[in-house]
């Protein structure tokens, strides 16, 4: 036998397929040299546990679809049943056995297949990749080798479909706490996919991590059955003045006022941290966020074009090996900013050919802005490269404008165009400091073009965003709800067009 033979399947979340998963682990098992009794003992198993992911890892309007990956060496056989459904405990849940007929249609495993799944194999073992997804790991030692003890399976509390509370007296609002990542995962999966940026929200493990150490803070809604139906949280990166806010309720629990009475409870958690702003990302494949933002104060301030993959993890999950031409595009996202402590006047140094529109993104900002006149850099600068692989987008972020600033962003570029071969590149620059105008000119003379402002980002005060990107946005798909915003696409729009025409750099083939 070669030293491995490695072997996948992938099947749609439908029950009709399950004796194509149990042929295969058949197969699997003779080449393996397995006994009759212990072939049809793993390929039961493996069935049932197919099964169990079926009904317990899609909604049902979430079409899934799972992986059977299997590895034969001559120490082992092993199956792993790999998908990217609802996020589940690192145990096999108790529910009812499909292969009886008492519990036919009933939603999980209990009793005999929960049996059958921990008996099949020598080792069984639940592992969770965050935003990769979810495993269930079976091996089976083959015959001369030591083998080792089952991996006992826990329980975990069983889903099951209940009546959603139509009163907020029936949800409990308190502070997210260490031991409540899993079913934090599930809610972010209901509602975002594996789309959502803060992917912590997928590891259980990290999440906790970032409660401990004040990174991440929320306030959660409790159902009656203990089940996680909204959040809204901060995220501190950085443990600075602002804080990005996250909301998100559940579906079924929509309607209910869950979003006020938890941002209540937050305004305390704001108050005693002592933030100077809040921001937040809004979609534009629909106003629905956009309009969620201006109800709770906060205005737009900048626009950038295909920024992320909305619900691109998602749909490629659930249709495996979709051509890239075929998925969603990137989706451009509306920067939403709150000052929590305003300062009133801002004195920035923005380059003159773009100070009518700065003065009116501060002014829906409700700031009152103050432009100085340009001035000579000098010494060394400060500018930092960032790569996110996840949404194919590159950041050079200016701390600090000087005399070798320029050849740094030109690099930077470079890398990012040839090395990482990015779609969309930001470039921050300082408006507190006087070289920006000259920064910005040279910037726009190679593609770059006006975007907004990121107001209190920079380490001095805000940054003038600018972007440059390696494809076209289809603005078909952009939906935007205030007037400002759809006067902010015009003017990014009109300038995106005029810097191309200086561009004296074309975008790497």
């Amino acid at each position: 036998m070669p030293e491995a033979i490695r072997t996948e399947l992938t099947l749609p979340a439908d029950a009709r397929m399950l004796r194509l998963v149990q042929d295969y682990v058949r197969r699997l098992a003779e080449l393996a040299g397995l006994p009759e009794e212990e072939t049809q003992s793993l390929a039961q198993g493996v069935g049932e546990a197919c099964q169990h992911r079926i009904e317990c890892a899609f909604d049902a309007d979430d079409a899934g679809a799972y992986t059977l990956l299997g590895e034969l060496t001559p120490v082992a056989l092993t199956l792993k049943l790999c998908d990217r459904g609802l996020p589940t405990d690192q145990s096999l849940e108790e529910a009812a056995s499909p292969s009886d007929p008492a519990t036919l249609g009933a939603p999980c495993l209990h009793g005999h297949g929960l049996d059958l799944i921990n008996h099949c194999a020598d080792e069984v073992r639940w592992l969770n990749h965050g935003v990769e997804g979810n495993e269930l790991r079976l091996t089976k030692y083959l015959a001369g080798v030591c083998r080792l003890e089952p991996t006992p399976a826990g329980t975990a509390n069983q889903q099951q479909e209940k009546t959603v509370s139509e009163r907020p007296q029936d949800y409990t609002i308190r502070l997210l706490r260490p031991g409540d990542g899993i079913r934090v995962a599930q809610l972010m999966y209901r509602v975002y996919g594996y789309s959502y940026s803060y992917e912590d929200f997928y590891y259980p493990e990290r999440l906790d991590h970032d409660l401990e150490t004040g990174r991440h803070v929320g306030v959660v809604a409790v159902d009656a059955d203990g089940e996680i139906a909204g959040l809204t949280g901060l995220e501190r990166p950085d443990l600075g003045p602002l804080a990005e806010l996250e909301v998100a309720v559940a579906p079924a629990h929509r309607g209910h006022n869950l979003r006020k009475l938890m941002g209540d409870r937050l305004q305390e958690e704001i108050l005693r941290l002592g933030l100077t702003g809040l921001f937040g990302e809004a979609v534009t494949i629909h106003t629905i966020t956009q309009e969620a933002s201006e109800d709770r104060g906060f205005k737009v301030a900048a626009l950038k074009l295909l920024d992320w993959q909305a619900k691109f993890k998602r749909v490629e999950s659930l249709h495996p090996g979709m051509a890239p031409e075929n998925a969603p595009q990137r989706e451009s996202v509306l920067l939403y900013f709150k000052y929590l402590d305003p300062p009133g006047l801002v004195r920035v140094c923005a380059p003159s050919r773009h100070r009518g529109m700065v003065a009116r993104i501060y002014a829906n900002l409700g700031m009152v802005v103050e432009f100085v006149e340009p001035s000579v850099t000098s010494g060394f600068g400060k500018v930092e490269v960032h790569y996110d692989r996840g949404t194919g987008v590159g950041t050079i972020q200016v701390n600090r404008i000087g005399s070798d600033t320029i050849p740094e962003i030109y690099q930077g570029w470079q890398d990012l165009n040839e090395i990482a071969g990015v779609a969309v590149i930001g470039l921050d620059l300082p408006l507190a400091q006087g070289g920006t105008p000259n920064l910005c000119d040279l910037a726009e003379e190679h593609g770059f073009f006006f975007s907004g402002v990121f107001p209190q980002f920079a380490p001095d005060g805000d940054f003038l965003h600018l972007q440059y990107l390696n494809t076209e946005p289809d603005l078909e798909r952009i939906r935007l709800f205030s007037p400002f915003a759809q006067e902010l696409l015009a003017y990014i729009l009109k300038e995106r067009e005029r810097v191309q025409n200086l561009s004296v750099c074309p975008a790497p083939q």
